[in-house]
C-alpha cells in the first residue's frame, strides 16, 4: 500500500482503514473532553478526488467524513480488554543475580544530530517534581530519515540490561517509530522529518520512578537506520492528561437503523 495511485487496488487497502477509523472512534470515546476530530479550517476544507460507483469523479471533504453515522454505517460494541491491562516489569535481575546497569551518558553529552546507526541509551532528566503542571512525555525529535526506505526503531525506558530482551509485553518498552516505503521512483534520496511522543506517568508509577530525578532511555534501531538522525531527546508536559489504564472505555451503541 505505499504506491499512494494504486493503493485503492489491495484489497487490505479498505480493511486497513476501517479499522483505523474504528480505532479513532475507541481513541474519541476514551476521554470525550480531550479527544476530539480537528477543528482546524484547513483540515475540515482539506479535498480530495475520487472515483464513485459509477465511475463518475467525485470531490469529498473532510468534513463530511468526521461522524462515519452520516455516511451511513458504524462500528459494533466491541470489548477492550487490553484497556484493562498493564503490561509486567522486566526482571530487575538477571540469572547471575547482577544489577541493572546505569549509563553515565546524558543527552548534554550528545552531538545532536545523532546518528541511529547502533543502539543508543542515554539518561534524560526529567522536570522540576515541585514545578510539573502536566503529564510527562518523552519527545523524540527531529526524525531525519529516508521515506524511500522501511525504517523502525524500539524505545525503551529503564532497561535492566540483564541479558533479557525488553520486548512490548514489558512495561519498560514505550513503543516504536516506523515508516513504510512510499514506493515513489527516486534517483535521489527522499528526506522527511518526523517526531514522536511518548507517555510516561503509568510506566513511571509501575516501575515505582515516580520520585527518580531522571529515566534511562535506550533507542534500538530494527530496520533501514544506518542514515537516521534525530535532533532532539527530551521529556516535555503535556496539559493532556492521560487515560488511565483500569478505566473502562465504553462506545456509543449502534443505531439500529444501520444493521
Amino acid at each position: 500500500m505505499g504506491n499512494f495511485y494504486s493503493a485503492g487496488y489491495d484489497p487490505l487497502f479498505y480493511g486497513h482503514h476501517a479499522n483505523v477509523d474504528r480505532m479513532w472512534k475507541i481513541w474519541k470515546g476514551m476521554n470525550k473532553r480531550t479527544h476530539l476530530d480537528p477543528t482546524s479550517a484547513d483540515w475540515l476544507n482539506a479535498s480530495y478526488v475520487f472515483y464513485d460507483e459509477n465511475r463518475e469523479l467525485v470531490r469529498v471533504y473532510n468534513r463530511d467524513c468526521v461522524d462515519t453515522r452520516k455516511m451511513g454505517y458504524d462500528y459494533v460494541r466491541s470489548d477492550i480488554p487490553w484497556m484493562r491491562n498493564r503490561p509486567n516489569p522486566h526482571p530487575k535481575k538477571g540469572k547471575d543475580g547482577e544489577k541493572p546497569a546505569k549509563t553515565k551518558m546524558t543527552v548534554n553529552d550528545l552531538n545532536f544530530p545523532v546518528r541511529l546507526n547502533q543502539t543508543l541509551e542515554v539518561r534524560v532528566n526529567r522536570p522540576d517534581k515541585n514545578s510539573v503542571k502536566g503529564t510527562e512525555k518523552l519527545a523524540i525529535e527531529g526524525i531525519k530519515y529516508d521515506c524511500e526506505r522501511f525504517v523502525k526503531f524500539d524505545v525503551i525506558m529503564n532497561d535492566p540490561n540483564n541479558g533479557v530482551e525488553v520486548t512490548p509485553t514489558d512495561i519498560e518498552f514505550l513503543g516504536s517509530f516506523s515508516e513504510l516505503p512510499h514506493g515513489m521512483v527516486a534517483e535521489r534520496r527522499m528526506d522527511e522529518t518526523g517526531s514522536v511522543l511518548f507517555p510516561l506517568k503509568q510506566r513511571l508509577e509501575v516501575l515505582q520512578a515516580q520520585n527518580d530525578d531522571f529515566i534511562i532511555v535506550k533507542i534500538v534501531p530494527r530496520a533501514g537506520c544506518q542514515d537516521v538522525t534525530i535532533s532532539e531527546i527530551k521529556i516535555v508536559l503535556d496539559s493532556v492528561q492521560d487515560v488511565p489504564i483500569s478505566e473502562e472505555v465504553v462506545l456509543e451503541p449502534v443505531d439500529p437503523s444501520f444493521e
